[in-house]
């Protein structure tokens, strides 16, 4: 089981495709704690997100003590000054 934190770049945080606010997100999170196996807790800015909501989300996500974390999506980055996709 897995969820999945996306911030856009209009400030939006989306709950695995569902807009929420910040209230919504720990909500979910300790929720995400009551199941029997704490799901994996994907978090994928995109590259055109705030820097603010991003440091505000990765702080809420540390005060929920989730255990499973991990970022996604961020290897399409690994080569630094070549935009994504690009050949």
């Amino acid at each position: 089981v897995k969820n999945k934190i996306v911030l856009s770049p209009a400030g939006e945080i989306l709950w695995n495709g569902t807009a929420i606010d910040q209230g919504g997100l720990v909500t979910n999170l300790h929720q995400s704690l009551e199941l029997p196996v704490e799901p994996e807790l994907q978090f994928e800015p995109d590259p055109q997100a705030s820097y603010d909501l991003s440091a505000k989300v990765l702080n809420i996500i540390k005060a929920s003590k989730v255990t499973k974390f991990g970022f996604v999506g961020n290897e399409r980055y690994a080569v630094f000054n070549k935009a994504p996709n690009a050949h």
